[in-house]
């Protein structure tokens, strides 16, 4: 009797779900895998600030990391930035380790603080040992070393044992022994044209470990493998580990994680340094958001400047307002001050418009490429490097330099101009316009300046996207009165240096006399090409200058206009890539 009733009371007290968990019987949800991010940092106080920031941004819960900093031999004050996030951003990760060094600022035998000598490969591959094993002691999941900046991260379920998230850099690894050699997959994977995970021999400068594999216990960065022989280098030696402890390595470039600065020559100095990184935050501006820097660092404000000029002018619609704010946060970058212009929008205007402003066509005009004739956007583009121009007269400004806003940086911009003004002063050059970015029409030789580093005589070029101009070089281009014979602008200043090839054009002009040179190599390029995913043209699809209804298409798709003559091949090749 008794055994019937325990079971009875079983029975009942299932019925009636006694426990609540049998009410939900789903599991709960897995928490996000644990993580430690490893920063090594070595007179980085230019671009830490920066590094900092994306982690701050990260999109992953901050209680499931841990941070392991180390910091050592600065000459800089890496270690005081470092300090200062810490102490803020110690509250929100699950716990934080602080390993700095104050002195020594320098290795024996370093000839600069980017040289690399065997004492700081073997400290680096100590530090990075260090890292790994706290990893390992806190029973991490995962493991991430990044040694450079870098943007967003986004956590993958993967098969992978190590994982290197593909940051996009300018320049190439130099291959030598232990290095891996490079297959018919390595550019397209790099350049992102073939997307995906792969196998590979070896990653660098950024990976992610899988803790949780099996093979993790047996890898090392110091000291090296007993079998090891090859280069004293934390790279190879850990793809050297990773070989022989069957661990595979992968790399992914499903996202662009970020970018990674040029490494730095053994002669370059802290401050050659920190000018490539603020070239790399300009590109990394081409293809996504600005680089923020941390809320949490003290920044000293840029001290911008002229660059000897009176006056640097930004050309820019009112309307392309992702345009503006991306140059004047790279001008902001290059420390240089510049007067916005709004730019004459030809897509606001009429036909009754152009005539009241004195426009009239160059007689016998048409593109050499699509056989159309003037566009109401390229009479706003003449019209606002025309009344730049003009400006300059009236103030009797000495000399300007002009930008349109969608034009992407050379490395060491600033320093390459303030260089190259300072020879052209020196050897008393007349000039009239100097192209920093242009479309050589007829690529061939051009005409070396001497004693002037990089100049040559420009022959007929496409494209206004910079240029610096004389008081000179203004006054005889309005003395021209381009208005009532007006071509785009990069058809009219070749032909006031008497470049241009057609001869009927030419006529027009009588006094071709602008004295004009171009930098070589040029200083700037178009942030985007026809036919990229991002590029925009408010001159090559816009509507007739004459015609309200007939709209244009850089593809030349639009109807072709009678009496037309045929393309020019020879220019048609290059006006397909404004």
């Amino acid at each position: 009797m008794f055994l019937w009733v325990l079971v009875l009371g079983v029975f009942v007290s299932r019925s009636e779900c006694y426990f609540s968990e049998e009410k939900y019987p789903e599991e709960s949800k897995m928490q996000p895998p644990t993580v430690v991010i490893a920063i090594i940092a070595r007179n980085a106080a230019h671009s830490l600030p920066y590094y900092l920031g994306a982690l701050e941004r990260l999109n992953y819960p901050k209680a499931r990391i841990s941070v392991w900093a180390a910091t050592d031999h600065n000459a800089d004050n890496t270690t005081a930035v470092l300090r200062e996030w810490l102490t803020v951003m110690q509250q929100f990760y699950h716990y934080v380790e602080w390993r700095p060094m104050e002195h020594p600022t320098s290795y024996p035998g370093e000839m600069g603080p980017k040289y690399w000598s065997n004492g700081r490969y073997e400290y680096l591959m100590k530090l990075k040992q260090a890292a790994l094993n706290f990893a390992k002691t806190r029973w991490a999941d995962y493991i991430l070393t990044i040694l450079f900046s870098f943007q967003s991260l986004i956590y993958m379920g993967t098969d992978s044992d190590t994982l290197q998230l593909m940051l996009i850099s300018s320049t190439l690894c130099v291959c030598s022994q232990g290095y891996y050699r490079r297959t018919a997959e390595y550019f397209p994977t790099r350049q992102r044209h073939r997307l995906g995970c792969y196998p590979v021999p070896m990653v660098h400068s950024t990976f992610l470990l899988d803790m949780r594999k099996t093979g993790m216990k047996k890898l090392a960065f110091h000291p090296p493998h007993l079998d090891y022989s090859w280069p004293f280098d934390d790279i190879i030696v850990f793809a050297f580990s990773c070989r022989v402890s069957e661990v595979q390595m992968y790399l992914c470039n499903k996202v662009r994680y970020g970018y990674l600065n040029v490494p730095a020559k053994p002669h370059h100095t802290i401050e050659d340094d920190s000018i490539s990184f603020s070239h790399l935050i300009l590109e990394a501006t081409i293809d996504g958001p600005p680089m923020a820097p941390s809320k949490y660092v003290s920044l000293f404000p840029k001290q911008r400047d002229l660059m000897g000029f009176d006056e640097v002018y930004l050309i820019n619609l009112r309307r392309r307002q992702d345009r503006r704010d991306r140059m004047l946060y790279s001008l902001n970058e290059l420390e240089i001050d510049v007067k916005v212009v709004d730019a004459i929008d030809g897509g606001a205007l009429n036909s009754s418009d152009i005539k009241i402003l004195g426009v009239d066509i160059l007689p016998g005009y048409y593109d050499p490429f699509s056989r159309r004739t003037l566009t109401k956007g390229e009479v706003g583009c003449f019209l606002s490097h025309y009344y730049i121009w003009k400006e300059m007269v009236d103030q009797q400004m000495d000399k300007a330099l002009i930008f349109e806003d969608d034009v992407r940086f050379q490395a060491n911009f600033k320093r390459r101009v303030l260089r190259l003004m300072e020879e052209v002063e020196m050897v008393e050059l007349d000039w009239d316009i100097i192209y920093l970015g242009r479309k050589q029409v007829k690529p061939g030789d051009e005409e070396v300046v001497e004693n002037v580093r990089n100049l040559v005589v420009a022959d007929y070029s496409y494209w206004t996207l910079s240029y610096a101009i004389s008081l000179q070089g203004a006054q005889k281009l309005l003395n021209a009165e381009p208005l009532s014979k007006m071509l785009p602008v990069d058809e009219f200043l070749p032909i006031m240096y008497d470049k241009h090839t057609n001869e009927n054009y030419k006529s027009h002009y009588p006094n071709r006399n602008l004295q004009a040179f171009s930098t070589r190599p040029l200083l700037v390029q178009p942030a985007q090409y026809a036919g990229d995913p991002k590029w925009v043209s408010d001159t090559e699809t816009s509507t007739l200058w004459d015609d309200d209804n007939v709209r244009t298409d850089w593809r030349g798709s639009h109807k072709t206009l009678k009496g037309a003559p045929q393309p020019d091949m020879l220019q048609t090749s290059y006006k397909d890539e404004l």
